[in-house]
């Protein structure tokens, strides 16, 4: 794929499948949230978005033992079925739930598998432009398709969003047709739970993958920590509007692009540009809590968001690098689920935390966990 200069279709695919994605989802937050008033039905919503995501080990499996093309495919085609019936037939609420769990199931799938094809199909001197590229892809997609959803929530009828969004896979398939396929390395007799349990070995003795898994995983708590504490630190400590708020969100994203469009030096450096990048989320996320302004904190949250988009591109580089490519899928749906898990359980803990020692002190807390994922490599 990257040596038939096709990789730039792959990122697109992925760009439009995200905007897509990520339009219905801001359509859908919007078209809940004034259907029912209830914040808790809001809630529900992310819940149910997340849980197929507990599964990452399975999904990642899943990937390991498949041709890969074919595979993003079906899952995009799923996806885009599931929210087609959706738009026409404007489901009750508990129905609609169920399914977009359907759809984030098939979304689990995706996500390891579009990273365990770039490492299946890209050589490793190019793995991080490969990584940078696609996060690059993930950070507009995100943005534009955020953008999207809500102009169109807001203009009346939520269902187009989902509509564009289902289009949106169908276009991500007819690109996908354009790719070589990725066939998965050649495989033993074993069963599909002992090869699972030959990839969760490879974490266990990995000298040199089992330390970036820590890293990954350890600095998602640490930024959920601080989730609940930027609003009380921006609206209450700083007294400042909400859309400084916003701006500190915007600060993270801007952080992120910046830091995967920069990816022409990564080689020969990731390892080192790994830590870099956790040790710059722990300095923003310090910059954030002891600021006095919250012109300062927005200035903190671009120098976390440019340190978290090169802990994301140097970090799955090196999985990809030095995971066996036979184990790769079963790595990277670990380092899912467990994000998933330190995220919920950061989010969790970081209220507990803001009521307990303050929102700058939680933001003290969460650069310190960082500062320790450095030192687990």
């Amino acid at each position: 794929m990257w040596r038939g200069n096709r990789y730039p279709v792959f990122v697109a695919s992925r760009l439009i499948s995200q905007t897509g994605d990520m339009a219905a989802l801001t359509a859908l937050t919007v078209h809940i949230h004034e259907s029912t008033g209830s914040p808790v039905a809001v809630g529900a919503l992310f819940v149910v978005r997340m849980l197929p995501r507990i599964l990452g080990l399975v999904a990642g499996a899943i990937g390991d033992r498949t041709e890969l093309r074919g595979l993003l495919m079906v899952c995009d085609a799923a996806c885009g079925a599931v929210f087609l019936v959706i738009a026409l037939v404007d489901p009750a609420y508990p129905l609609l739930l169920a399914l977009v769990f359907v759809a984030e199931s098939a979304a689990t799938i995706t996500l390891p598998a579009a990273r365990t094809m770039v490492g299946r199909t890209v050589p490793k001197e190019h793995l991080a432009e490969a990584n940078g590229m696609l996060l690059a892809a993930t950070a507009i997609g995100f943005a534009s398709g955020s953008a999207v959803g809500g102009l169109l929530a807001g203009m009346g009828d939520y269902r187009w969003a989902l509509v564009i969004n289902a289009v949106s896979f169908a276009i991500s398939i007819l690109l996908l047709t354009l790719l070589p396929p990725a066939v998965p390395e050649p495989r033993t007799e074993r069963s599909f739970f002992a090869e699972t349990k030959a990839g969760l070995a490879v974490l266990r003795r990995g000298a040199d993958v089992r330390p970036v898994v820590i890293g990954l995983v350890g600095v998602a708590f640490a930024a959920a920590l601080d989730r609940p504490a930027l609003i009380v630190l921006v609206r209450e400590d700083l007294g400042a509007s909400a859309l400084w708020y916003g701006l500190a969100l915007g600060g993270i994203s801007l952080g992120v692009l910046l830091a995967s469009l920069s990816h022409r030096g990564f080689e020969g450096r990731v390892l080192a540009l790994f830590s870099a990048g956790i040790l710059a989320q722990a300095a923003g996320h310090l910059v954030m809590g002891l600021a006095p302004l919250a012109a300062v904190v927005v200035l903190g949250a671009l120098v976390a968001g440019v340190g978290n988009g090169l802990e994301s591109v140097c970090g799955n580089t090196l999985l990809q690098r030095d995971a066996p490519k036979e184990s790769l899928g079963v790595v990277l749906g670990v380092v899912l689920s467990g994000s998933f898990l330190a995220d919920a359980a950061g989010s969790a803990l970081g209220g507990v935390l803001v009521e307990w020692i303050s929102a700058p002190g939680t933001f003290v807390v969460a650069a310190l966990v960082m500062l320790a994922c450095v030192r687990t490599r």
